[in-house]
C-alpha cells in the first residue's frame, strides 16, 4: 500500500514556512507521495487569491508536491469547520494515509484531546450558551474551554489561529483511517499575510525574497501581467452584487444569519469604499473574515446553488510526473475525477451546478486580472 501525505493549503502565496512543512512532514511520515487539497481563486479568509490557482498549483508541484486537487470555492469560502471537512474529504478520496498541518502548539496529543472535547454534546451546548452573549464562535469555544474542568488546561491552545484550524482538521479526521501529523510553526519567516501586505505596499523585492527560490520565478511570472489581486480590485462588482441581491438574497447566503443582512444593507447605503463597508458592519460577533466571506459569496452568487453536503468531484489542478502515477487510483475513488474537459460528462446535475459556480468564480477572477492589467 502506498503511503501518501496529504496537506490542506492555500499557498497564498507559498513561502519558506510551507516548503519547510512539506519537507519535514514527508520525512517524518515516510510517505512516498504528497497530495495537496488547495483553495482555488478565492480563499478562506474571504478574499481573492493573490495570484491565480493554476500558478499556485504549479508552485506547489515545483516545491515537491505530486498532485494538487482543488477545494471548490463553495467550500473554500466557508467557516474553518466547513473548509477543514472539505479538505479532509478530498484527501481521503485521494487515498491519503497521513495528513499534516501546521500549528502553534506542535503537540498532536494535546490538540487531539481538545478536538475530542469539542465533539461532546455537553461542549456544544456550552458553546451555544456562550454564543447567546453576542461573542464570536471562536471566542465562545475559548470561553467554554476555560470554564470546563476537562479542557481548562488546554484553553490556551485556542488563542492560536493555526491551532484552531488544526483542531477542525482533527475533528474531520475522527472517522477516517488517516494518521494525523502536525508541524510546529516557528515564526522564523514572514507568513503569507505579511508577504501580501508587502505586495500591497509596493515592496515587491522584499516580498520576493521571502519566496523560496524553487518557486520564485513561477510566482513572479504569474504576477507579471496583472500584478497581485486584492479584494479592493473587485469592490465595484461586490457593491453591485449586494445591491442586486438585496436583503432577502443576502440572507440566503451561507455566511449570513441573525439579521446580518439588515446591518449590511444599512451600511451599504452609506459606504464609500470596501474597507468602509467592512468597518461599518464589523462587530464583536461578526469579525472581518466572516463578513469578507459573505461578500465573496454574494459576488459569486452562492444563492444560485443548492447547498451541497460534500465535495462532489475531484478536480486536479496540477500533477508531477510521479503524481500522474496516482491518477488510475483516483479514477477508482468515490468521487468523479476531473482531469480534462471531457470528464465533465461524469457529473450529475448537483455536481455540475457546483462546477458551473466554480467556472463563474474563475471568470470573475479573470475579469479582475484583465481590469488591473489595463
Amino acid at each position: 500500500m502506498k503511503k501518501i501525505l496529504g496537506i490542506v493549503a492555500e499557498y497564498n502565496p507559498m513561502h519558506y514556512g510551507h516548503t519547510y512543512q512539506l519537507n519535514l512532514a514527508s520525512g517524518q511520515t515516510g510517505c512516498e507521495y504528497t497530495v495537496i487539497a488547495m483553495s482555488g481563486d478565492f480563499v478562506q479568509r474571504g478574499e481573492p487569491a493573490i495570484v491565480d490557482k493554476w500558478t499556485r498549483a504549479k508552485m506547489a508541484v515545483a516545491a515537491g508536491a505530486d498532485l494538487v486537487a482543488e477545494i471548490p470555492a463553495w467550500f473554500a469560502l466557508q467557516s474553518a469547520e466547513g473548509f477543514a471537512r472539505a479538505g479532509v474529504r478530498l484527501l481521503q478520496c485521494c487515498g491519503v494515509t497521513h495528513m499534516s498541518f501546521g500549528s502553534e502548539s506542535g503537540d498532536i496529543d494535546e490538540l487531539s484531546q481538545l478536538a475530542r472535547w469539542l465533539q461532546k454534546p455537553q461542549t456544544q451546548g456550552d458553546i451555544r450558551s456562550q454564543l447567546q452573549t453576542g461573542i464570536t464562535y471562536a471566542a465562545a469555544v475559548q470561553q467554554a474551554a476555560e470554564e470546563s474542568q476537562a479542557a481548562a488546561h488546554l484553553g490556551h491552545l485556542l488563542r492560536g489561529a493555526n491551532n484552531i484550524l488544526a483542531i477542525e482538521y482533527l475533528r474531520a479526521l475522527e472517522k477516517t483511517p488517516i494518521i494525523a501529523h502536525t508541524v510546529k510553526r516557528t515564526g522564523q519567516h514572514p507568513n503569507a499575510s505579511q508577504i501580501r501586505l508587502l505586495l500591497a505596499r509596493g515592496g515587491d523585492s522584499e516580498a520576493f525574497s521571502h519566496i523560496p527560490p524553487c518557486v520564485r520565478d513561477i510566482f513572479i511570472e504569474g504576477l507579471k501581467t496583472t500584478g497581485p489581486i486584492f479584494a479592493e480590485d473587485l469592490a465595484q462588482a461586490i457593491f453591485y452584487a449586494l445591491i442586486s441581491l438585496g436583503s432577502k438574497g443576502i440572507s440566503s447566503l451561507p455566511a449570513c444569519s441573525e439579521g446580518l443582512e439588515n446591518r449590511l444593507c444599512h451600511a451599504l447605503s452609506q459606504a464609500q469604499s470596501l474597507q468602509g463597508l467592512l468597518e461599518a458592519v464589523k462587530t464583536r460577533r461578526y469579525p472581518y473574515t466572516r463578513i469578507q466571506r459573505l461578500l465573496m459569496q454574494a459576488l459569486l452568487r452562492f444563492d444560485t446553488v443548492k447547498s451541497p453536503e460534500q465535495v462532489p468531484y475531484l478536480r486536479v489542478l496540477a500533477a508531477s510526473p510521479r503524481g500522474k502515477e496516482l491518477l488510475p487510483g483516483l479514477a477508482q475513488s468515490k468521487l468523479p475525477l476531473l482531469y480534462s474537459a471531457r470528464d465533465m460528462r461524469k457529473l450529475d446535475s448537483g455536481a455540475m451546478a457546483l462546477l458551473d459556480l466554480e467556472i463563474h468564480a474563475e471568470r470573475v477572477y479573470q475579469m479582475a486580472q484583465r481590469l488591473k492589467g489595463n
